[in-house]
């Protein structure tokens, strides 16, 4: 059985203050070609790969028969061997090893993909433990398994490459803890380890890389996130106290709500009204603004930050809109110039070199007052006269180094971030503590429930059918693959490209396929003829996660569900459903497992993202809710590997103290200081 215990894969935010700096190549068995291996994933001395995490952990401590084993799973087998191995070259040159071995209660095929080695290494009659993916799906099978004479226990998995197996990997972490693990330095003092009860660093590092027992590995995972943690709630609160000691723009704000009231075609629900008001409180203000808009998808966060630019506007000061995908901005750009008309502006990567320059002219006149674009608009080469805002749509995208970033296009720009990310309060208020926080915790009137579904993979042929008959009547689909092509290492995840091919073959409506690798320009042709219509179904990656507001569309194919987290699985869902008809998200997995099942339960029960966001936290802990959506929050890396909130509680608790207590000689707040410095000043290199 796989252990659930998914880590984020970058070193520390906090390092030892005397560095183990010793050469990578000092390690045994890591000389000058596996030194360019390890160079290739950051790692060059002793104490990168001492601050190298797993990314998971599978928990071979016991054996099972492979009738007990779930599909999909990671398991031990306790097997013999009943024959010669053979190996045959397929398709593309690819060549499978098999053997056919027993558990003593069934027989199973052992098979392994272009290694033909294998071959010569298993001898027949011996007994092994076989360590793999279990596959079911065609007869009895363990894909690519470890052989090994005894259990092996709790295996770590790290970020890999090509020319790096994990087994060179661990080898190098278990030398280089052996070796050194005597010269790591305490980093914490002993009266935050003794009031907590915290793992000593060096025994922590040792834990993450060779674990004897999950409650090892626990107390270690909670020892490097409580710390990693403590210093970013530290760096966010001077990097705080530091933009509002600054000052900002007082605008004029009087009367400015009721006006914008009257220029939009809707009544906003009590939640938009009540993030405006924060909005026109906060613009008021000789500080400078630094708001998190968190809502559900299609909550309405958008008229919040049209308000916002309203203000600025009015004020005489520019505001610029950022948006994850040049689709997006696109869209945001025909709103804006709906309602601030000649001074609306579109800045792209896209476009041609003339009319670049044009906007960018635009933007250092002035002539230009409403902004929207990428986040290039915030690069160094962009000038933008009187920015009096700036406006982050998707956060995850936007970490604290952007943020802060922000303050060099301007004297002190107020700031919006938007988010449709659904984060528990509890886990917000850690990230974002440089931020207010304004929740739009209810959507507007006429929008309906999107009836979700799990589909078992027999009712797959007659879902395609029933979602043929839609289009025909006028519907508009999407389908989703967590994957642009087929991956060996990924047996049974179904691609983007086969399912274009598959469906474009049986359906007999107009199919178009929608990936990341495609150039902007030709992702941007085919989002718009899905958005005229002219396209039933678009299939694609999660490409279209943010980006795409087509209110026609009303029904979501999920394939392989249980490969994405909840809240991805939100967001997808919620590009269904944005106009008044009734909608539908299909889920497909071939998963067996009950933890996948229960998960996916969860998504069909409840329409709520906060609610799935808190079972999530709930089932999972914040790792895998946090790892998988914070691409831009670069500091906030080991926090993920917290297996429950007490660590980050306990960060919590000790950072105010902390605080209150205000010492800055304190060597906890010295380290803190000098990352908020670190910070600043990096931001101005750049």
């Amino acid at each position: 059985m796989a252990a659930s215990r998914c880590i984020t894969t970058t070193s520390p935010l906090s390092k030892p203050a005397k560095m183990i700096s010793a050469p990578i190549t000092s390690i045994k068995g890591i000389g000058p070609r596996r030194a360019e291996g390890f160079a290739r994933l950051g790692l060059f001395s002793v104490e990168d790969i001492l601050h190298y995490w797993p990314r998971s952990y599978i928990d071979y401590t016991k054996s099972v028969f492979m009738a007990e084993a779930e599909q999909g799973a990671m398991a031990a087998v306790r097997i013999t061997i009943l024959a010669k191995a053979k190996s045959v070259r397929v398709r593309g040159g690819l060549t499978i090893t098999s053997v056919a071995a027993t558990d003593g209660a069934a027989k199973l095929q052992l098979v392994w993909y272009n290694q033909p080695y294998r071959a010569s290494d298993i001898i027949e009659g011996e007994s092994y433990y076989a360590c793999g993916r279990i596959d079911k799906r065609r007869g009895q099978k363990i894909m690519n398994p470890a052989l090994y004479a005894e259990l092996p226990g709790i295996v770590p998995l790290y970020p890999a490459c090509s020319g790096l197996t994990q087994k060179v990997i661990r080898d190098a972490a278990i030398a280089a803890t052996e070796a050194y693990k005597d010269k790591i330095t305490e980093t914490l003092p002993a009266s935050l380890i003794e009031e907590y009860s915290l793992m000593p660093l060096g025994k922590a590092i040792e834990a993450m890389h060779r674990p004897k027992c999950f409650d090892q590995l626990k107390k270690a995972a909670e020892r490097v996130a409580f710390e990693d943690m403590l210093l970013f709630s530290l760096m966010l609160s001077i990097l705080r106290h530091r933009r509002e000691a600054s000052g900002g723009i007082a605008f004029a704000t009087q009367g400015m709500l009721e006006e914008f009231l009257e220029l939009i075609p809707f009544e906003p629900t009590g939640a938009q009204l009540a993030a405006m008001r924060d909005i026109e409180r906060d613009m008021g203000k000789d500080m400078q603004m630094n708001r998190l808009i968190q809502g559900d998808v299609g909550s309405g966060k958008t008229i919040c930050a049209l308000f916002a630019m309203y203000i600025a506007i009015k004020n005489g000061y520019s505001a610029a809109l950022m948006a994850p995908t040049e689709i997006l901005a696109n869209q945001h750009y025909e709103t804006l110039k709906k309602l601030f008309g000649d001074k609306a502006v579109l800045l792209k990567g896209s476009m041609k070199k003339k009319e670049r320059d044009d906007t960018l002219k635009k933007l250092d006149s002035g002539e230009a007052l409403a902004i929207c674009g990428t986040h290039a608009i915030i690069s160094g080469n962009v000038k933008i006269a009187g920015l009096g805002l700036v406006i982050a749509d998707e956060q995850h995208r936007f970490g604290v180094r952007q943020r802060a970033a922000i303050g060099e296009k301007g004297v002190n720009p107020d700031t919006i971030i938007m988010s449709a990310t659904p984060i528990p309060r509890t886990l917000s208020l850690l990230m974002y503590g440089d931020l207010e926080l304004s929740v739009i915790d209810e959507l507007p009137p006429g929008r309906k429930p999107v009836a979700t579904k799990l589909v078992p993979q027999s009712k797959r042929e007659d879902m395609y059918r029933f979602i043929e008959r839609e289009l025909k009547l006028g519907a508009q689909a999407y389908a989703v693959c967590p994957l642009v092509d087929e991956s060996e290492a990924l047996e049974g995840v179904l691609s983007a490209n086969s399912l274009y091919k598959e469906l474009s073959k049986k359906l007999d409506v107009t199919i178009e396929l929608m990936h990341g690798k495609l150039s902007a320009a030709e992702k941007e042709n085919r989002a718009k003829r899905f958005a005229s219509g002219e396209t039933k179904l678009l299939v694609s990656t999660t490409v279209v996660e943010v980006g795409i507001d087509v209110p026609n569309a009303t029904i979501m194919v999920i394939e392989n569900a249980d490969r994405f987290g909840l809240a991805q699985l939100h967001q997808l869902r919620g590009r269904v459903g944005r106009g008044s008809k009734v909608s539908y998200c299909f889920l497909l997995s071939e998963s067996g497992a009950e933890t996948a099942k229960e998960r996916l339960s969860i998504l069909s029960n409840t329409s709520d993202g906060f609610e799935i966001a808190e079972r999530d936290l709930a089932m999972r802990g914040p790792g895998e809710l946090l790892g998988a959506r914070q691409h831009g929050a670069d500091e906030f890396n080991i926090s993920s590997f917290a297996a429950d909130m007490r660590a980050f509680n306990m960060a919590k608790e000790a950072a105010e103290k902390l605080i209150l207590k205000n010492d800055p000689n304190d060597p906890v707040m010295v380290k803190a200081i000098k990352l908020a410095d670190e910070k600043i000043n990096s931001i101005a290199q750049n």
